[in-house]
């Protein structure tokens, strides 16, 4: 029973963070995904598994007599030997997938940052193609720094603080929301919000176009400051932002402008990570042939030499 309960729980894990790996693929583009916990439980399972079920027990001749070839003992493990062989080794394949998405995506941020930068007049006609996706921006407009929210639980330089945005008026109307780069917390006033310059008056700014800030497990409403505006926040959607605003909110822009106000704009050139998803696809092949070559070792040599 508790071998079954084991597999359940393996069946269910693969297929909860499978299913939460397709609703992160959307944030490639913000920051790359850590797996280890999540290896490291699963290898654990399996682990247990390998040791007491496929493994038969050398202590108790009732037990081995159960286990024989063909027995109906033998047939589950031998299924369950196939389940976790086969979802080891999907596991490994969609690794795989992840590692070339990854490459694509690099490819064609590399491709498009290379295109003329995109100025005011490119942004009159209020609509954002998906093909200005990581393409250079070059405008011309003012802070609305009384819209200016600070991020929470964000790193840079493997530091944690805050991601800096404000909304960038165009002169010609549309709005952006830019991420005008990063500012360390403050160790002994945790909920301290360092102060950062803002330019008033007409401005250029350079940037590249990218998605909304990786979105992260936020457990309750921030507290409101700024007469019911919540300057602090754990994630942000452009959208909603702009109802909230009354801005027309076009996109998401990361400023590449050279540091300054104290913010720190050391962005990520590419999306990381494709080494460590083929890292990983090697881990999960390893586990799916680790499995077969346990069962066939334990439950059908073994078994054959003892006949």
């Amino acid at each position: 029973m508790s071998h079954s309960f084991g597999l359940f729980l393996f069946s269910r894990a693969t297929t909860n963070h499978e299913q939460a790996r397709r609703k992160q693929a959307s944030n490639n583009a913000n920051q790359g995904n850590d797996d280890r916990y999540f290896h490291t439980a699963i290898i654990l399972l399996i682990a247990k598994y390998c040791l007491h079920f496929v493994k038969p027990s050398m202590n108790k001749t009732a037990e081995r007599q159960n286990t024989a070839m063909f027995s109906k003992t033998w047939w589950v493990i031998l299924l369950a030997t196939l389940l976790v062989s086969g979802m080891t080794g999907r596991l490994g394949f969609w690794q795989l997938g992840r590692a070339q998405t990854k490459e694509a995506l690099n490819a064609m941020t590399e491709s498009r940052q290379i295109e003329p930068a995109l100025t005011n007049e490119d942004w009159a006609a209020a609509v954002l193609p998906d093909s200005w996706l990581q393409r250079r921006v070059a405008v011309e407009g003012r802070w609305l720094d009384q819209f200016t929210i600070y991020l929470d639980n964000r790193s840079m330089k493997s530091q944690t603080g805050f991601y800096v945005l404000t909304p960038f008026q165009l002169s010609n109307g549309p709005v952006l929301l830019v991420q005008r780069g990063w500012v360390a917390r403050d160790r002994a006033r945790s909920e301290f919000l360092p102060p950062v310059q803002t330019p008033q008056g007409k401005i250029t700014i350079q940037g590249r176009v990218v998605p909304s800030p990786s979105k992260l497990m936020e457990l309750g409403a921030p507290a409101p400051s700024k007469e019911g505006f919540h300057v602090l926040r754990q994630n942000i959607d452009l959208q909603e932002f702009g109802l909230e605003t009354k801005l027309p909110m076009l996109a998401t822009l990361q400023q590449t402008n050279d540091a300054s106000d104290g913010l720190l704009r050391e962005w990520p050139k590419s999306i990381s990570g494709a080494d460590k998803n083929r890292g990983y696809a090697f881990q999960w092949f390893a586990l799916s042939a680790l499995t077969l070559i346990l069962f066939a070792w334990f439950q059908v040599w073994k078994k054959i030499k003892h006949v």
